[in-house]
C-alpha cells in the first residue's frame, strides 16, 4: 500500500516546534447560521477529530487548519455553510479537553494582518495546547496551490516541526493547505486518513462482488467510467435523474431546469457519460417522490412513476427523492446479488426536508459489508440517527465522501501523489 508512512509519534517526539494539522471538520449549518453543539448532534467529523487532538497535543503546540462551506464568487448566491469557525472552536474545546485558542478573522483584514495575529498567538501557545485558524476558504489563494503560496513563508518563520495531513475527505482537491506542508516540514498522514485509506484499499482489492449507489446533489458521474468495470452501479440523487434522462426518459420541465443548473458547463462530460449509459447497465430509479417549493406537506408529496413525469399534472413539481418502487427494486437486486460490499455514496433524496426513502433503502441492506461514504451521507445518517446502527451491525461509516468515490475509481490524490514523488523536508 503506497500510503504507509513513518510512525507519527516516534518521529515527532524528538523535535521541537509547532505542528500543523490539516483536517476536515466541515459541518452542516442551520438556518440560524450556527452548527450543532449539543452532544448527539455534533457532526461526526468534528467529534472524531476532537477526540484525536488530545493525542496529537502531546507532541507539541498544534496549529489547526480547516475550512467550512465554500466562498462563492460575487453575483452568485452565498453558500449558507460559509461561516467562520467560532462554533467549531467551542465544540473542539469541549470535546478534546485541551486548551484551544481561536484566531478569528476580522472582516476586511488582509492576510498579512491576520497572519501577524496568528504568529503572535502561536508563540504564546504551550505544548498540550492548540491554535485554530479561521476558515481557510476566506483566502482566495486556498483554492489552488502555487509555488508562492503564503503558507510557506508563514510556517517557515514559525519553525514548523511537522505537518500532518489528516484531510482525506478533501484529497481529491489540490487546495493550498493540503499541498504546502511537504515544502516546510516532515509530512505525515493522520490517523483518520490512514484508517480510511486502509478500508478503501481492502475493499478495492477484495475480489468479491461490489455495488455502489451513487446519489447526492453534486455531479459524481465523472468517476463512473472508472468504476463500471470494478463494480455494479445504481444511481439516485441528481446523477439518478440524469441517468434516467440519458436512458431516453422525459423527466418534466422543472427537473430539466434542475439538471441544467447543476450540470452547467459540463456538456462534454455529459456526452461521454451518455455513451457510457448506452454501453453499460447503469441502474436508475423507476419512480420518484415529487413535491413543490414552498409546500412540502405530506399531502403534497407524490410517488410518481418515471414514465409519468412528463404528464401535465406534474409540470410544476420537482423530484425530491427516489420512489417506493425504487427502494424495493434496488433492495431486492442488492440482497439477491450476493454482493460482498454494498457502498452508499451520497443521499438519495433531500433528507433535510424529511424525504427519507434513501434511508429506508439503507435499512434494507445494512449489515456486514455495508459502507457509507461520508460528506453529506454522514450528515444524513446523523439526521436519522443511523450511524450507530450501521456500525453496530458490522457496517462501516467513512468520513470521506467524494474523495473515496474517486479513490475507488483509481483517480489520483494530488497532495499524496506530490508527496510520493518529491518527498518532504526532513
Amino acid at each position: 500500500m503506497p500510503y504507509e508512512f513513518k510512525n507519527i509519534y516516534s518521529n515527532i517526539e524528538k523535535r521541537s516546534g509547532p505542528i500543523a494539522i490539516r483536517f476536515d471538520i466541515n459541518s452542516p449549518v442551520g438556518r440560524n447560521g450556527r452548527i450543532a453543539q449539543r452532544n448527539g448532534d455534533v457532526n461526526l467529523r468534528l467529534e472524531t477529530n476532537a477526540y484525536l487532538l488530545q493525542a496529537y497535543s502531546k507532541l507539541g503546540p498544534l496549529i489547526l487548519m480547516a475550512h467550512q462551506g465554500r466562498k462563492n464568487p460575487p453575483g452568485k448566491k452565498p453558500d449558507k455553510d460559509f461561516v467562520n469557525l467560532l462554533d467549531h472552536h467551542l465544540v473542539l474545546s469541549n470535546l478534546s479537553g485541551i486548551r484551544i485558542h481561536f484566531v478569528e478573522y476580522s472582516p476586511g483584514e488582509s492576510w498579512e494582518e491576520y497572519s501577524a495575529k496568528l504568529v503572535k498567538q502561536v508563540k504564546h501557545t504551550e505544548p498540550g495546547e492548540a491554535v485554530l485558524m479561521d476558515n481557510l476558504r476566506i483566502w482566495d489563494f486556498e483554492k489552488e496551490f502555487k509555488p508562492d503560496c503564503p503558507y510557506i513563508p508563514l510556517f517557515q518563520d514559525l519553525g514548523l516541526a511537522a505537518y500532518i495531513n489528516d484531510g482525506l475527505p478533501l484529497w481529491h482537491r489540490d487546495d493550498a493547505s493540503l499541498m504546502f506542508g511537504r515544502h516546510v516540514a516532515p509530512t505525515y498522514i493522520g490517523h483518520i486518513s490512514m484508517k480510511e485509506l486502509r478500508t478503501q484499499h481492502r475493499i478495492l482489492h477484495d475480489t468479491g462482488r461490489k455495488v455502489m449507489i451513487i446519489g447526492g446533489k453534486k455531479p459524481k458521474f465523472e468517476a463512473i467510467p472508472n468504476l463500471v468495470d470494478k463494480m455494479d452501479i445504481l444511481t439516485a440523487g441528481v446523477t439518478g435523474i440524469l441517468t434516467a434522462k440519458l436512458s431516453g426518459h422525459e423527466i418534466g420541465p422543472r427537473n430539466e431546469e434542475l439538471l441544467a443548473d447543476v450540470f452547467k458547463g459540463m456538456d462534454k462530460e455529459i456526452k461521454l457519460y451518455g455513451d457510457l449509459v448506452e454501453d453499460y447497465c447503469i441502474g436508475y430509479p423507476v419512480d420518484f417522490t415529487l413535491s413543490q417549493q414552498g409546500n412540502f406537506s405530506d399531502s403534497n408529496r407524490f410517488n410518481v412513476q418515471l414514465k409519468d413525469l412528463s404528464k401535465p399534472e406534474w409540470e410544476t413539481y420537482e423530484i425530491y427523492d427516489i420512489g417506493k418502487e425504487t427502494v424495493k427494486s434496488y433492495a431486492e437486486m442488492i440482497n439477491t446479488g450476493r454482493y460482498d460490499w454494498r457502498i452508499r455514496a451520497g443521499p438519495n433524496g433531500v433528507y433535510e426536508m424529511g424525504f427519507n426513502n434513501g434511508i429506508k433503502l439503507i435499512e434494507h441492506i445494512l449489515g456486514t459489508g455495508f459502507v457509507a461514504l461520508g460528506g453529506d451521507t454522514v450528515e444524513e445518517l446523523q439526521h436519522f440517527d443511523l450511524c450507530k446502527p450501521i456500525m453496530y451491525s458490522d457496517g462501516i461509516v467513512l468520513l470521506g465522501g467524494g474523495s473515496h468515490v474517486e479513490g475507488f475509481a483509481g483517480m489520483p490524490y494530488p497532495s499524496i501523489e506530490d508527496l510520493l514523488e518529491h518527498g518532504s523536508v526532513s
